[in-house]
């Protein structure tokens, strides 16, 4: 044994050799467990804003998405005049987008599962106190409002406008028309029980129809504006009908905004001179009718057929009008 060690041990006091050991095992250790320490939701948090993409309900639906390409159809839009990078980020926005936004209008309910912390955690807003007239009104159930406005709302909010200042004015525009109309549906469902279906048909047809109709507007062609608008407000109606008649095939108003909204489309078809390609739309909208002839449920299985009309109509008239 060496000198300094036997030293040590005479003296009582233990070998450096056994000190550094035990040194090392604590790193060892401590590192183990600072290495086991961040939960998944932590490891995967890797973006400032988070999203997630699916599909909602059925694909082949009339929807946003759908509308959008439709408004770029009924102005005449070709393979050539689009503008493929416009074309997608515009899709992205009024589908998306504009959808997260109208989200918010249904309430927590509707939107994605927050963290429990998340909903915890208070926002210091004036008149907004304890006590207070506004407090009141978001008291009870509804008192986790301003996180999930804050959490959920502004982003999706920002990042649409974002979008919308690539596209332009008139995107952002309408953007805020999206924001405003949300609030209005959120406001309709605490105050009415319900949110109107005229807002949900501006927001799943009318908007996006517009939108792109007014970004892929070929350059230099002369477009009659009046009839793709009155198109777009025939599809406005139908999707409100749609709506009602699904909850109830026996809905008087349902039947009532289903058959002017399709002989609208029908009259603007003959109007334009489009005969042979209202042949094929009014053979689309026969099933629906004969179904609710012979008493039977209207299901979602004529979502495609709907869906296959409003892409019809719109590639008919884009055809005549320029």
């Amino acid at each position: 044994m060496s000198e300094p060690i036997a030293q040590n041990m005479s003296q009582g006091v233990a070998p450096t050799l056994v000190t550094e050991r035990t040194f090392s095992q604590r790193i060892m250790a401590g590192w183990r467990r600072a290495a086991a320490q961040p939960g998944t939701a932590e490891v995967m948090a890797s973006s400032l804003f988070s999203a997630q993409v699916w599909v909602e309900a059925s694909f082949w639906r009339p929807a946003a998405l759908w509308a959008g390409v439709a408004g770029v159809l009924s102005v005449g839009a070709t393979m050539s005049s689009v503008d493929w990078r416009t074309l997608a980020l515009a899709l992205l926005l009024v589908d998306v987008l504009w959808g997260s936004v109208w989200r918010l209008a249904g309430g927590r309910t509707q939107s994605l599962a927050l963290p429990p912390g998340s909903l915890r955690r208070r926002v210091w807003l004036p008149y907004l106190q304890p006590g207070s007239p506004a407090a009141r009104i978001f008291s009870g159930d509804h008192r986790d409002v301003w996180p999930l406005a804050f959490r959920t709302g502004l982003p999706a909010i920002v990042l649409a406008l974002l979008a919308a200042a690539a596209l332009g004015m008139e995107a952002i525009l309408l953007t805020v028309a999206v924001v405003i109309i949300a609030v209005v549906g959120w406001t309709a469902r605490h105050a009415l029980g319900g949110i109107p279906i005229i807002l949900a048909g501006m927001v799943s047809i009318g908007l996006p129809w517009l939108l792109l109709m007014l970004q892929m507007a070929p350059a230099g062609a002369e477009i009659e504006w009046l009839a793709p608008v009155m198109l777009l407000i025939c599809w406005v109606l139908h999707y409100w009908g749609e709506m009602l008649l699904l909850a109830d095939s026996r809905a008087v108003q349902a039947m009532t905004l289903l058959g002017i909204a399709e002989i609208g489309v029908i009259v603007l078809l003959i109007i334009v001179q489009a005969p042979l390609w209202l042949a094929g739309v009014v053979l689309l909208f026969l099933p629906t009718w004969l179904t609710i002839a012979q008493g039977g449920q209207v299901g979602r299985r004529m979502q495609p057929l709907w869906l296959l009309a409003l892409l019809l109509s719109a590639l008919a008239l884009g055809q005549v009008i320029i």
